[in-house]
């Protein structure tokens, strides 16, 4: 069956950055299965897969637009520690917050700590970077009315799959 929009596909892949360092994989865990065309993927990704078959394989390079975006300067500010309201233990350089604003809560990183400033980064941690994709499609078929209507991937239970994945943008 050929890959097009709304029907369910489910890949294996592995995606690393330009040295070759694993940034992420469903080696070892169950592969991504979606609902094609929904935005389940990096759209340079679909557009390479669109009308392939199972079995079919893809070498792919995405630059930074093409995937977690580039590096936004303006999202990095230094605010005083005490606006900062993290328990010190925790209070180190690569700790993950979450910012909230109008539409949505943000992921914000801790870059840089001393003694009355923390420096914050809001960018994606893979902004900036271009990815390499290794995609095998492993099994291609019509969605359910039920996965259509929710756009969620139904199991052989009838139970919505729950896949969280760095892949998709």
């Amino acid at each position: 069956m050929q890959i097009m929009k709304d029907r369910v596909v489910t890949i294996e892949y592995t995606t690393t950055d330009k040295d070759g360092q694993i940034i992420d994989t469903t080696d070892n865990i169950d592969n991504y299965t979606f609902i094609f065309g929904r935005g389940g993927l990096f759209k340079t990704v679909e557009e390479a897969m669109e009308g392939r078959y199972k079995g079919a394989q893809l070498k792919l390079t995405l630059t930074p637009e093409q995937a977690y975006g580039v590096r936004d300067e303006s999202l990095i500010r230094q605010v005083p520690r005490q606006q900062v309201r993290v328990p010190a233990h925790d209070l180190e350089v690569g700790f993950k917050l979450r910012g909230n604003n109008r539409d949505n809560s943000t992921p914000i990183t801790i870059t840089a700590i001393d003694d009355d400033v923390i420096t914050l980064d809001a960018n994606n941690p893979l902004a900036g970077l271009t990815i390499y994709i290794k995609v095998v499609v492993i099994d291609v078929r019509e969605a359910s009315e039920e996965e259509l209507k929710t756009g969620k991937v139904q199991t052989n239970k009838g139970q919505p799959t729950s896949v969280d994945v760095q892949f998709g943008a």
